[in-house]
């Protein structure tokens, strides 16, 4: 333990660091379907995909992008609180590989730019079946990262008497 002169506050035990990790990546998982199967059952599939493809359009891209800052915003957050700056860190390193090795297998994939069948899209096929730009393949490790990082450290930062701030 370190002496109370230090200054320093005690390290969280490593178990609360992994239940910080795994908190935020369950927490940010449900954020981000939840919201995506709402937005696509709001927007429907003519205002996801662009006429006759799996393409998605600007304002799928943009409601996608919305849903990612909140997710990783939400994942730095239950992070923090359960496992302190250092599951913050660990969980932004690992949205940022994994995001990263992800989009290198979606971008390396390519567009098999099949037609889309008329008719209904269910919201499980659909995120099966988007094809996105590249660069949002490489946006969103980045979003989410950043995110977890900015709202992690956000809360993590102590005030004198110890409690956390928001601000």
């Amino acid at each position: 333990m370190i002496p109370e002169s230090s200054g320093k506050a005690p390290s969280k035990p490593l178990w609360r660091i992994a239940l910080g990790v795994v908190a935020g990546f369950g927490a940010m998982g449900m954020l981000l379907a939840g919201s995506l199967t709402l937005a696509y059952n709001l927007i429907g599939e003519e205002g996801t995909f662009q006429p006759g493809t799996y393409q998605v359009t600007t304002a799928w891209l943009a409601t996608h992008v919305l849903a990612e800052l909140a997710a990783g915003t939400t994942a730095g957050l239950v992070a923090c609180w359960l496992g302190g700056t250092r599951a913050v860190l660990l969980i932004a390193s690992l949205l940022f590989l994994l995001g990263t090795l992800g989009a290198y297998g979606k971008i390396s994939e390519g567009n098999p730019g099949h037609p889309r069948i008329p008719g209904e899209t269910d919201s499980m096929e659909a995120a099966s079946v988007a094809i996105s730009p590249g660069w949002k393949h490489l946006l969103s490790p980045v979003s989410l990262g950043s995110m977890a990082l900015v709202a992690g450290f956000a809360v993590g930062r102590k005030t004198p008497a110890g409690t956390n701030k928001l601000s």
